[in-house]
This record gives C-alpha cells, structure tokens and sequence, in this order.
C-alpha cells in the first residue's frame, strides 16, 4: 500500500457530516486510527511487496505452530497495521488449513 492509498483509505472522498469540532465525523474516527497507526510505526518496516514475497513462508511457519511474531517480526507488525496484506494472508491460511 503506498501513501496514496493509504490516506485515500484513511480519509475516503466522500462528503459526510460534519462534527462539532468542524471535522466529519468519520474523518475524526479515521484521523484517530491514522494517528494509532502511526505510532506503531518503526525505523524498518516493509512494503506491501517485501511482505507478498514472504507470506508463503510466514504462512506455512503459521500452519506449523511455529511463533510467527519472533521469527519474522517485521511481517507480523506489517500484516497488523495492512488490512490489504492481511486480507492475502487470511486467503493462504484458508488454503493450507483446506487442503491439510
């Protein structure tokens, strides 16, 4: 996901009603995850492509009980904060667990 998308996620196009502090209210909610989102943030993280290349692996680490979050932290916190990686990843699992 690149910046682009994310903010056009983050704050959509659509006019919606305003809150009394001059915002939308949806706007605020998602101001709010945005600014959750951010600090998560770390030095290194990877991008949508880095985590793509290594979901099958992380995957199938997954399938076998292995402790996906120490082995490969750096995809773990992208898939938490990347509902698009995330979404990639939940499809894989439910290939391995149909086909194990």
């Amino acid at each position: 996901m690149n910046i682009k998308q994310f903010i056009l996620r983050i704050f959509g196009s659509k006019k919606q009603k305003t809150a009394s502090v001059g915002m939308p209210a949806s706007q605020s909610k998602k101001m709010q995850k945005m600014m959750a989102m951010l600090s998560n943030t770390r030095e290194v993280e990877l991008t949508c492509d880095e985590v793509f290349a290594l979901l099958d692996q992380f995957t199938e680490l997954a399938a076998q009980g292995e402790d996906v979050r120490k082995l490969m932290p750096l995809v773990q916190q992208h898939l938490d904060m990347c509902e698009d990686c995330r979404e990639e990843y939940r499809v894989l699992e439910s290939i391995l667990n149909a086909t194990a």
